[in-house]
């Protein structure tokens, strides 16, 4: 059984600029966001979460991005 994501339009307020990032990378806003919405204090912790991991300058940017893109590849992430 899959959990339907929220609605974007009936987003709280507070949850819009994380959606506006997902569009503005990944050209839409994806369904872990749209799932992780039914609970906003959950999606901006872990949102405040990626921001710090992706703040921190002891592995380059570049590094980073390969990475979070193998570890997607390996577990079949369709985005």
């Amino acid at each position: 059984m899959r959990i339907k994501g929220i609605d974007p339009e009936t987003a709280p307020d507070n949850l819009k600029p994380i959606f506006e990032r997902s569009i503005k990378r990944f050209g839409r806003v994806i369904t872990p966001n749209l799932v992780m919405a039914h609970r906003p204090e959950i999606m901006l912790a872990a949102a405040n979460l990626g921001v710090a991991i992706g703040a921190t300058g002891t592995i380059e940017g570049r590094l980073k991005s390969m990475a979070s893109l193998r570890a997607a590849q390996m577990i079949g992430c369709p985005f």
